[in-house]
């Protein structure tokens, strides 16, 4: 596929008129390199990323990020979208050019009769949970609780309830989007259908979306949670009790194995922190009763080193996933899908676990199906999948390279034994020779989305992204 870059200015290309104008115009702030929030406008969660922006514009409205997105295009400045700022290729920001920061745009409006939300999007999923949860209800979100909203929703949103209630795609209702022609529209089932289609696992090519639409479900504020490591050695039996519960169990459960090590957080004892283990996180979105009984064989496989099963809150759930995965630390998180967890692939993710550079990486088997893909037809290419493969790189070393090529290396040969596809937010953080970001995503998917693409990006101003190319129609 070809690449299509507009040309870039700089700000030292801008005149201090040109600036002053521009910050007359927001109703929000510009900050620029020397003022002293700087540093904290540029920082983003993984602590790979160190790019330098010429100017941030702080939106507070969805005018504000029209006026933006139009000032970088008349500048020639290469524009980012800053949300949740957690993507990890560093999407949120971009050298020289202009950083749109949506983090002021952080309004979460509950309507439970109707059991809808209208989400701004420079909320995380804990702060759209904290509203929601006051009420028994949830949209599905990404599984930690900093996660951003833009960016994991688009993306597909992969959560703790994806198998009884989707993903956040599928609880989209409607979207209002800044274009790249500085336009704000609405795109729902009769709006814009076209661009509703596109924008649910097209990710951010297409516009600023500052308003998203959700359907909530009823779920928590309890709920059964399953955590449990095993030690490493009894990994075939758990992987075999895994699979054999997962491939019936009730759409209620959903979970996550993890083959690596006991994570350093607070409920576990300092002498089990960093012990090789293979564990199961899990959440069941129903009766607690019922989980409980649903998720005994997995608490009964053998001797654990720790169970942390039992009632609490869903937003707890959210919150492990924000301690595990610490801002800071550095990231390559790689994905893969397959249909099958096959002999060959086991012994495989056992084998990469065991060869990993770094006691912190781990390898993750998701299971989807259940009610993923419930929602209208969109651009999300892999709904039909029964299983995410991630290759966790998650590392404090001087050293990079070691965990990026194992990280790298583990996809390639899981793609040699069958696997598939990728999601967005699993990429990793430099795409090499060997790889496609934009295929693998997009799948059958890209042909339509390259069409779209030119029909409302022809200059392919919103780039930083799994980048759809306005010219591949």
């Amino acid at each position: 596929m070809s690449s299509h870059k507009h040309p870039l200015g700089t700000v030292a290309e801008l005149d201090e008129q040109e600036i002053e104008e521009f910050a007359e115009r927001l109703e929000g702030e510009l900050v620029l390199p020397d003022s002293d929030e700087y540093e904290d406008a540029r920082t983003v969660w993984n602590g790979l990323i160190n790019k330098y922006p010429a100017v941030v514009a702080r939106a507070e409205s969805a005018f504000d990020v029209a006026i933006a997105v139009q000032f970088a295009r008349d500048a020639g400045l290469e524009l980012a979208i800053r949300g949740g700022a957690h993507n990890q290729t560093g999407s949120a920001v971009v050298n020289q050019g202009l950083v749109v920061d949506l983090s002021k745009m952080d309004g979460v409006q509950v309507d439970p009769d109707a059991k809808v939300a209208h989400v701004e999007p420079g909320t995380r999923a804990e702060d759209v949970l904290a509203e929601t949860q006051e009420h028994g209800l949830a949209c599905p979100t990404g599984s930690a609780g900093d996660v951003g909203i833009p960016g994991s929703t688009l993306g597909g949103g992969i959560g703790w309830i994806r198998r009884k209630h989707g993903l956040g795609i599928d609880a989209l209702r409607s979207v209002e989007i800044v274009t790249p022609d500085g336009e704000v529209q609405t795109a729902s089932p009769d709006q814009n259908e076209d661009l509703f289609w596109a924008v649910r696992g097209g990710g951010g090519n297409f516009g600023v979306v500052t308003n998203f639409e959700f359907e909530l479900y009823e779920i928590g504020p309890m709920v059964q949670a399953l955590g449990i490591f095993y030690p490493y050695e009894m990994v075939d039996d758990v992987m075999d009790t895994f699979q054999q519960v997962m491939s019936d169990a009730p759409e209620e459960l959903t979970t996550i194995l993890l083959s690596g090590h006991i994570p350093n957080l607070p409920p576990m004892p300092d002498e089990l922190a960093g012990t090789d283990a293979v564990g199961i996180l899990g959440c069941y979105a129903g009766n607690p009763a019922e989980g409980e009984e649903v998720i005994a064989p997995l608490r009964e496989i053998g001797e654990p080193l720790i169970d942390m099963s039992d009632m609490m809150p869903y937003e707890a759930l959210h919150d492990l996933g924000t301690q595990m995965y610490p801002w800071g630390r550095k990231y390559t998180h790689r994905s893969v899908y397959v249909d099958e967890l096959t002999e060959d692939i086991r012994n495989f993710i056992v084998e990469q676990t065991e060869a990993a550079p770094t006691p912190m990486a781990a390898i993750g088997v998701w299971p989807l199906g259940g009610n993923i893909g419930h929602g209208a037809d969109a651009a999300y290419a892999w709904d039909d999948k029964q299983y995410m493969i991630t290759i966790e790189g998650n590392w404090e070393e001087f050293q990079n390279q070691p965990t990026l090529d194992w990280a790298a290396e583990t996809e390639r040969k899981l793609r040699r034994k069958g696997a598939e596809g990728a999601y967005a937010g699993f990429t990793g953080v430099e795409e090499r020779n060997w790889e496609n970001w934009t295929e693998q995503v997009y799948a059958d998917s890209y042909d339509r989305l390259a069409e779209l693409k030119a029909k409302y990006d022809p200059e392919n101003v919103f780039q930083q992204n799994v980048n759809v190319d306005p010219e591949d129609t």
